[in-house]
């Protein structure tokens, strides 16, 4: 009922690297899929526990992007994964997968904030810039919302903007500079006006370059 205390997630923001990982997939549709993409995406290695397939999921295997046991859950089907997702229309399963899973395996069930470790936010991403949109799974919807609002305060500009900025960072830190001018340099380049002008970036990573080149010149 409205105004009862809600469990609150201990909710803990990071991003996880998955390149490589083993993750599992319980559940075959459409939720599923959407899930086993985002997992893709990460770099991870995914394995698919259902005993049918969407017919977008059947693409990913036929291009053997995933792994696909066919056949119904079972507990030992977790043994090496890192994350684990129920993602099936089932919920006695999905609570199966929960209570299966170990202490060192992050867990996320769809359809249930409770037996969730973790839940996914809303996501947008340009390039390196990632903007993740979360309400501690009390609305998903919402976060979507929100999600969709930024899309145009963050257009695409931003993608070739971080590859630069990530480029600038590395000449900065690598140069013959003191400190506070380093930072001062990483500070000045974060000014909507480089975003909005590649002449900028461009005359400003000249001029990194041209001072290692006179002070490798000094040296001799």
């Amino acid at each position: 009922m409205i105004g009862k205390k809600v469990n609150k997630m201990g909710a803990y923001p990071m991003m996880l690297n998955m390149k490589n990982k083993a993750a599992v997939v319980v559940g075959g549709g459409t939720i599923a899929y959407r899930k086993t993409l985002g997992l893709l995406q990460a770099g991870a290695d995914v394995t698919v526990i259902s005993p049918v397939l969407h017919s977008k999921m059947e693409v990913l295997f036929l291009n053997d992007q995933i792994m696909w046991k066919n056949k119904v859950f079972e507990p030992r089907d977790l043994q090496l994964a890192i994350v684990v997702i129920a993602a099936t229309n089932q919920p006695y399963v999905n609570e199966l997968v929960a209570s299966s899973a170990g202490n060192h395996q992050l867990v996320n069930v769809v359809d249930s904030r409770s037996l969730s470790d973790f839940h996914i936010p809303a996501k947008l991403e340009r390039g390196h810039l990632t903007i993740t949109v979360a309400t501690n799974g009390a609305s998903p919807t919402l976060a979507r919302v929100i999600r969709d609002e930024l899309v145009e305060k963050y257009d695409d500009s931003y993608k070739a903007y971080l590859d630069f900025l990530a480029l600038a960072r590395d000449q900065v830190k690598n140069a013959s500079i003191d400190e506070q001018t380093k930072l001062r340099l990483l500070k000045v380049i974060t000014d909507e006006t480089y975003r909005q002008s590649h002449n900028m970036q461009q005359a400003f990573l000249e001029m990194i370059d041209d001072f290692e080149k006179k002070s490798h010149h000094q040296l001799i």
